[in-house]
């Protein structure tokens, strides 16, 4: 036997304000639903309520491309 990881959680450990990391997270792995693997992004918390989107690489693949290219401009300070 050995270890596979299937699923990361990501958490902002605030763990000051009383949040639960297992339930305020958000949790990346890959699928499998008999027609090849993809990503799926899992957002568990109060915002989100466990929406999900799924991605094939290619897919994710170019949503990292334009991310990089375009942050600069997204992320301005209010």
């Amino acid at each position: 036997m050995e270890e596979t990881i299937t699923q990361v959680s990501i958490t902002n450990n605030d763990f000051k304000t009383g949040t639960n990391p297992v339930y305020n997270c958000i949790k990346v792995s890959p699928q499998d639903e008999a027609g090849g693997s993809f990503l799926k992004i899992t957002g568990e918390d109060e915002q989100n309520e466990g929406a999900s989107i799924s991605l094939d690489w290619e897919e994710w693949d170019a949503v990292v491309k334009v991310v990089a290219k375009y942050r600069e401009e997204w992320e301005w300070k209010v």
